[in-house]
């Protein structure tokens, strides 16, 4: 292994690490509602056919691609972690889902040919890839012509010093957490993979902070730092991004997701 593979390696160890704890619980939802039932409006409106293929990247359980199964041909999950893949698999049996094949791969470097898929999604994994371009090129790169791409996650605030923040916050509750994208900066790395048709829609979500933190198992340490962050700008303090509020005695705070769409160009004709 090279000296350039060691980070990559590193960091693939951290979303393995991260994801095989939060498997079991991961479609639970008293700790995880938002990026189940509270998320399912990002796949609603993608438009399918009884006869698509559809592609979910960095899939994790499998949830959007599930949901869109009883609609198309077929659909492939893929996820770097066999423990997300696992629960997936489980939970379609549970469901009755029979349409989905669950796949271990890299979303980075996608092991399909060009053109393979009519539908291509991810949600909630960007800010967990360290080149998150090479991702949606990839999904791109799979699309037939005309192909539809849904791009999903949390967004960071406008001012890069909030965001800076929130990604901190984040990291230390999720050591996978890499960076956060702007509602903007979604926009702009599907134009970069050269997808055209571009559309983002935003909403913010609030989540309590205590079952946030119990997703990840966070330890009490971190916890305390976390929630001093939030205290500290609920009196006055630095910006953390979260926007938190103290209803009733409980913290609560506000993510902000975005679901951005576009298409693949039709066919060239000569």
């Amino acid at each position: 292994m090279s000296a350039q593979d060691a980070p990559r390696e590193a960091h693939a160890t951290r979303i393995e690490r991260a994801f095989t704890a939060q498997a079991a619980a991961f479609e639970d939802a008293a700790v995880n509602r938002p990026f189940t039932a509270d998320a399912a409006w990002m796949v609603a409106d993608v438009p399918v056919g009884s006869d698509d293929l559809v592609l979910d990247v960095a899939a994790g359980t499998g949830i959007a691609g599930r949901a869109l199964a009883p609609q198309v041909r077929a659909v492939v999950a893929l996820d770097a972690t066999a423990a997300m893949l696992e629960a997936g698999r489980a939970a379609a049996a549970e469901e009755g889902v029979a349409n989905v094949l669950f796949l271990l791969g890299d979303a980075s470097a996608l092991p399909f040919l060009d053109a393979s898929f009519d539908v291509a999604l991810t949600r909630f994994s960007l800010h967990h890839l360290e080149d998150p371009a090479r991702a949606v090129a990839e999904m791109a790169r799979c699309l037939r012509p005309g192909g539809r791409i849904l791009v999903a996650d949390i967004v960071a605030a406008d001012d890069p010093g909030v965001a800076r923040e929130q990604d901190r916050l984040e990291r230390l509750r999720d050591p996978s957490h890499l960076r956060l994208q702007t509602a903007a900066g979604l926009a702009a790395l599907l134009r970069h993979a050269g997808l055209g048709a571009v559309r983002v829609e935003t909403r913010d979500v609030e989540r309590p902070l205590a079952a946030w933190l119990a997703q990840t198992r966070t330890n009490a340490a971190t916890t305390r730092e976390i929630e001093g962050a939030l205290r500290r700008e609920l009196a006055g303090g630095t910006p953390t991004g979260f926007r938190p509020a103290d209803v009733d005695g409980e913290l609560r705070f506000v993510h902000r997701y975005a679901a951005a769409t576009a298409a693949a160009p039709p066919t060239t004709r000569g």
